[in-house]
């Protein structure tokens, strides 16, 4: 005969991962819902600055939601007032090291490999979309190159990153394994980008670098690894 704990458990367990569940659908839902917002108020600010520099105003106009991502996680850690990022921010080792390098690579085999299976059932990410690659772009005007890096590694991704991996993922964390938080993760990283960037495609291949940054991170536990890694895929490949 079951005792009253052997009751209650089962249910406690599937309450915890509902809400934990719940809760990071709501933080991805405020992701893009501030992302947007973040298009229209974000953009006259970047077309000031490229009035005076064309070429940096142009760079920042690939970053345009991830302002609001940081507003929510920003929030999020507000509200909280028990969380700390920053616990999650270390030297990364010879293993984070690793997934910041093979990450991109990753990602491009990947995308080169599903291409032909899209191209079957008709689908087609025509290329990547995010306009010229921006190691190309440095190269061309090397004097991008700083505020470039700055903006991208710095600024940008750790919005990004904090939103994704820091608060979303960590919250998964509570009541599911690795797996799981790797798996849902990527999906809502993904369907975020379906949300902004429009279309299957992009859902499917955003997931795809989703499931990459959040399996670096869930390796690592350091919040260095997946904003590297996502700021080199923005470096070597043109985001969709």
């Amino acid at each position: 005969m079951g005792t009253q704990t052997d009751v209650v458990r089962p249910r406690s367990g599937i309450r915890e991962l509902s809400r934990s569940v719940a809760g990071a659908l709501i933080l991805a839902g405020l992701g893009v819902v501030a992302g947007f917002a973040s298009l229209f108020v974000i953009n006259p600010l970047y077309a000031g600055i490229g009035a005076v520099w064309p070429a940096f105003g142009e760079l920042l106009n690939s970053y345009l939601i991830q302002p609001g991502f940081g507003l929510v996680a920003a929030g999020y850690i507000w509200w909280r007032d028990d969380y700390n990022p920053l616990d999650r921010v270390q030297t990364p080792s010879t293993e984070g090291l690793a997934w910041i390098g093979l990450t991109p690579v990753a990602y491009e085999l990947t995308v080169r490999a599903v291409s032909p299976l899209l191209s079957m059932i008709g689908l087609s990410h025509g290329g990547h979309s995010g306009g010229t690659v921006k190691w190309r772009a440095f190269l061309e005007q090397p004097e991008l190159i700083i505020p470039g890096l700055v903006v991208m590694f710095l600024i940008m991704a750790p919005m990004e990153e904090l939103l994704y991996r820091g608060v979303i993922h960590d919250t998964l964390g509570r009541t599911m394994g690795s797996l799981g938080r790797v798996l849902v993760g990527g999906l809502l990283f993904g369907g975020m980008h379906s949300f902004l960037s429009g279309g299957l495609v992009s859902l499917l291949l955003t997931t795809i670098l989703g499931l990459l940054v959040a399996a670096s991170y869930e390796r690592t536990k350091n919040l260095v690894v997946p904003i590297m890694a996502h700021a080199g895929y923005w470096l070597l490949i043109v985001p969709l």
